[in-house]
């Protein structure tokens, strides 16, 4: 069997087309790996035999899979062979001519061809074809392209999603406000497609705005942050604005606001043999104005638990950020060893420890994207709704006027809704008719 023949077999198709409604479906349904590769907890779960296989099929990263990829490049060759013989059917089915014999449908009508072209051009149809005594009028000769557009949309919609999958490449940074950040793989969230080329990270990012607006019920309207990029070392620094649903470009990267924000505190503890320490406390903006943003942390190197919370505003009259203080608590297991309220930079008594808020700032995530072929994808959408929309909206429709013995034998052809469009035809008969009359 020939690989063209091969691949736009039924068999073979609906093969691969189960395959990867499968393989679409596992990975809807089971947990895939996140931003920074971080494996899911079920892989671990498994006995190590299967956890070998699951690293070597890559079942818990099933859309960024080598396996995944040849299923989406051999199904788009397959549209793509069958989309040129659909391309070579219409063109054949646009020049054909009918045979000399009239079927039994046809109406007799005592007219010559000349007179009769007249009557179907004003109702639309155009003379597409003749010869041998048989003329073939056409309406909505575009409709006839409708299953071509609609292969070619499937096309582009695969082809642009197997790029994606190949190219896919995005990053997830949590900056935090006025600081320096330097990017590299191991010091953000990052997830890879199966080409190993990727676009170089920008070398540096600071944050140095974000500004969250809200609705009078507290509900948040609009969150922007002010970025600055750096290409390489000692470069110029780029600004680049972002905000939820208002995404921005740098270098092969798009830039997306993140709807994740609060505030960050960084916090220096003492131990009551003189140890020192220092941690950022990240937690989230709180989502109502008598609401607080709550958070937690294990100390490093202790076991204790330290939970914390902040207001937007002191007097909880507003979500507009004002002078509202941290709130620590301090645990080890179950059993509470203090609680405290922080002035800006004063040692504070918790428990066995003391701590001193040296500083607050705004954090909040920022997605880079380096993935190519949404637009190709959205692409295909676009050519796949106008191929339905030429074959069911501009359905064609074909008048076949046959000579014989001085008269014409009159056939009406639609191939989809015939008996909706046959009203159409009745009329043109009808005026020949009167015309016959006359």
């Amino acid at each position: 069997m020939k690989l063209p023949k091969f691949l736009t077999s039924r068999s073979t198709v609906i093969t691969l087309l189960l395959a990867i409604s499968v393989a679409l479906l596992f990975a809807s349904s089971v947990p895939q790996r996140s931003l920074g590769g971080k494996t899911p907890e079920w892989v671990g779960t498994l006995p190590e035999s299967l956890q070998g296989i699951t690293a070597l099929l890559g079942l818990d990263n099933v859309v960024g899979s080598g396996w995944f990829a040849v299923l989406v490049a051999l199904f788009w060759l397959s549209l793509t062979i069958s989309t040129l013989s659909q391309y070579s059917a219409t063109r054949a089915l646009l020049r054909s001519l009918p045979s000399r014999t009239a079927p039994q449908e046809s109406i007799r009508i005592d007219v010559s061809p000349d007179d009769f072209e007249p009557l179907v051009q004003a109702a639309g149809f155009r003379l597409a074809a003749s010869g041998n005594e048989v003329r073939r009028y056409v309406k909505n000769r575009i409709g006839y392209w409708g299953n071509f557009l609609l292969h070619v949309g499937l096309v582009t919609a695969v082809f642009f999603t197997l790029i994606y999958v190949l190219t896919q490449h995005r990053v997830l940074m949590r900056l935090t406000g006025q600081e320096i950040s330097r990017l590299s793989p191991g010091n953000v969230q990052e997830i890879r497609g199966v080409m190993s080329r990727q676009g170089k990270l920008p070398h540096t990012v600071v944050l140095k705005n974000l500004e969250p607006r809200f609705w009078g019920n507290d509900k948040l309207e609009y969150l922007s942050s002010e970025l600055y990029f750096t290409e390489q070392p000692g470069g110029e620094p780029r600004r680049v604005d972002v905000a939820l649903s208002d995404k921005s470009q740098y270098g092969p990267f798009l830039v997306y606001q993140a709807n994740a924000y609060g505030r960050a505190f960084d916090l220096e503890f003492e131990s009551a043999r003189g140890e020192t320490g220092q941690i950022r406390f990240y937690l989230p903006y709180p989502l109502r104005r008598d609401g607080a943003g709550y958070g937690e942390m294990v100390l490093p190197g202790t076991d204790f638990l330290l939970k914390g919370k902040f207001y937007a505003d002191r007097e909880r009259a507003s979500m507009t950020l004002n002078q509202s203080p941290l709130t620590l608590r301090l645990f080890q297991g179950k059993a509470l060893l203090g609680e405290a309220t922080l002035p800006p930079n004063e040692k504070t008594p918790l428990g066995p420890l003391s701590v001193r808020l040296v500083q607050s700032q705004w954090w909040t995530d920022i997605l880079l994207d380096g993935t190519r072929g949404i637009a190709g994808i959205f692409t295909g959408f676009a050519l796949i709704l106008a191929g339905v929309l030429s074959s069911f909206c501009m359905v064609p429709r074909e008048i076949v006027v046959r000579e014989s013995n001085g008269s014409l034998l009159v056939q009406h052809v639609a191939r989809r809704f015939a008996l909706f469009y046959r009203e159409e035809f009745d009329e043109i008969i009808q005026k020949v008719a009167k015309t016959e009359d006359v």
